[in-house]
């Protein structure tokens, strides 16, 4: 039985709205039944203690039972008046219309923003939790930001601009939307009412690829580009925002509209089949970071056709194909999911005037696509058009490797690992996995400048998809008596394995690692599940070189960790505590 927690008192006033002060148990009444689009439940107030802390002095929710209307509403956890509570999420019951922006509190931790009605405002800026809009969305602008948040709306949404970077965004139905931006990977999904093998229909959930790029609608002045050469919302947007003014640029409306896309097409078929890769090849194709760029003619019952497509794999399994059938002068927009088999499960078709935001897709796939095709020089792509390309620098021998290992000799077993990734290729045989040079340290500087602390320590190998990394812990001159540890890219530092080989066991599960504050663990859901390309390969090479048979469950992964926790953590944490660095409540509790 869980206690209820007390309220400090009944109302409070939050950005000039008097709300009511409700415990988590209250709160579990009007939110616990809350559901996603796979009819799962969204909230647990109770266990989902990293969204809902209960270590907190005075947690509370701010309750409003009637419609609300506010100029600026930017959450926070407390206020000047009442600076010592701890403010879990904000409910409200009916309608909420904000004049300028909706705004999160930090992109790590934020309070829930909960509207059951419809929300009202010019724009949005959401992050840090789960958010849920009951009653549909209208808006100027919806920006989301970074994989600690994730918003659910349902009902109509209305927006010129969706633009999340990291950030999953869940939407019942479009009834405006004008553009979907997501910075790097799919992070925006949408329900579709399907037909079943059975006839019968249902509803699912796919992912929607980007739209547009951010300079095709919004004002150049609030354009950066990201370290990856992405377009990304950048110089003091928020300032905008808080104004109630717009980032869009309406004067670019025949860009974000396709108004020119058929004389565009046409143009980008024409200088593809002048180019002399197709001449020799038949075909034009790049394979980068998991995408397939591919241009290729051919004729089909009589006619002949140039294909301009991007297939986004990685899990997502989409496929964009724009085609110009030279007889008829027609082109035809085609949006596919595929199956395991790379077979399509749903389609939409249609020619280049037909309205809907599916087509949009396509025609930003036909542009990029034929921009990767025509760029300079893509190095080393033309050995292998199978290849994928990751995020890792694979491309350094071993003697460069070994460098930032100093006086240390490499483990014979990372030697292993290393020669078994230059011939299958980095991230190919568990996910998100990769070893990297790491010589400066940087990444370890970040939590201690001090030199015993990060001269303890050499980075290795990444982690995950979200830039966390392992490292040796370096108490023995034999790395092969080192553990092995993760420092997390959102806080977080953990032992997670004994040597060498138990991280090489734990590979063979095939998924990546997560990391937060209190917890390193491996969680395969083999829903989403997508099998690296070489990872049959790696669990024989992996019998063969140790003897040890591949993990096959979530379970297998946590005891090889807590082996190493049983053995290290104590030590390690108080390692930690002598620079300062914060350990959690369940380490210092063991």
């Amino acid at each position: 039985m869980i206690k209820e927690e007390k309220v400090p008192f009944e109302t409070i006033v939050f950005s000039g709205i008097t709300f009511k002060v409700i415990n988590r148990h209250e709160a579990h009444n009007i939110i616990g039944d809350l559901t996603d689009f796979n009819n799962q439940k969204i909230y647990n107030v109770f266990e989902n203690t990293w969204r809902f802390p209960d270590y907190e002095e005075n947690p509370i929710f701010l309750l409003a039972e009637e419609d609300v209307e506010m100029d600026l509403f930017e959450m926070d956890f407390s206020t000047e008046e009442h600076p010592n509570i701890f403010i879990l999420g904000f409910i409200f019951k009916g309608n909420l219309t904000v004049a300028k922006l909706i705004s999160s509190y930090d992109t790590d931790n934020s309070p829930a923003l909960i509207v059951l009605g419809k929300t009202t405002t010019v724009n949005i800026n959401l992050f840090g939790s789960v958010h849920y809009l009951g009653g549909g969305l209208q808006c100027d602008t919806l920006a989301g930001e970074y994989n600690h948040g994730e918003l659910f709306v349902k009902g109509d949404l209305t927006a010129w601009l969706i633009y999340t970077d990291d950030m999953l965004f869940h939407f019942e139905r479009f009834t405006d939307v004008q553009a979907i931006i997501s910075a790097s990977r799919p992070d925006v999904l949408i329900c579709s009412n399907v037909q079943d093998t059975d006839g019968s229909v249902i509803t699912v959930e796919n992912y929607l690829p980007s739209t547009h790029k951010l300079s095709d609608i919004v004002d150049d002045a609030f354009l950066e580009l990201s370290s990856y050469g992405n377009e990304i919302l950048g110089n003091n947007y928020l300032d905008i925002f808080k104004e109630g003014l717009s980032i869009l640029d309406y004067d670019k409306k025949e860009k974000y509209s396709y108004a020119d896309f058929r004389n565009q097409f046409i143009n980008m078929v024409e200088v593809l089949s002048e180019n002399e890769e197709l001449k020799e090849n038949g075909k034009i194709v790049r394979h980068i970071s998991g995408t397939t760029y591919l241009f290729i003619p051919f004729d089909y019952e009589g006619k002949k056709y140039s294909q301009i497509s991007e297939e986004i794999s990685n899990g997502f399994s989409i496929r964009m194909r724009a085609l110009w059938c030279h007889e008829d002068e027609e082109i035809m927009l085609i949006l596919e999911y595929l199956d395991e088999e790379g077979n399509p499960k749903y389609q939409w078709i249609n020619d280049e005037n037909a309205p809907g935001i599916e087509l949009f897709c396509v025609k930003n796939a036909a542009i990029a696509t034929f921009e990767m095709l025509t760029a300079g020089v893509v190095e080393e792509e033309e050995e292998d058009a199978e290849t994928e390309y990751s995020d890792y620098d694979s491309s350094f021998s071993l003697e460069e490797f070994a460098i930032q290992f100093g006086n240390y000799k490499l483990p014979e077993d990372l030697v292993k690992l290393y020669e078994f990734e230059q011939e299958y290729g980095v991230e190919t045989y568990s996910e998100c996995f990769g070893l990297t040079i790491n010589d400066d340290k940087t990444g370890i500087k970040t939590w201690s400048e001090e030199e015993e602390f990060y001269n303890s320590f050499i980075e290795f190998a990444g982690a995950n998809g979200s830039g966390s990394s392992y490292a040796y812990w370096l108490i023995d001159k034999d790395l092969n008596n080192c553990p092995i540890v993760v420092f997390g890219d959102e806080g977080g530092v953990h032992v997670v394995a004994e040597n060498t080989r138990k991280l090489i066991q734990l590979l063979t599960l095939d998924t990546e690692i997560s990391v937060d504050f209190d917890y390193a663990y491996f969680y395969k859901d083999e829903e989403y599940y997508e099998e690296s390309e070489n990872k049959e390969e790696f669990q024989e090479w992996a019998k063969e070189q140790f003897g040890f048979n591949a993990i096959e469950s979530n379970e297998e992964a946590d005891e090889i960790v807590e082996q190493a926790k049983r053995k290290y953590k104590q030590k390690f944490n108080d390692f930690l505590v002598k620079f300062d660095i914060e350990i959690s409540e369940e380490d210092d509790d063991e």
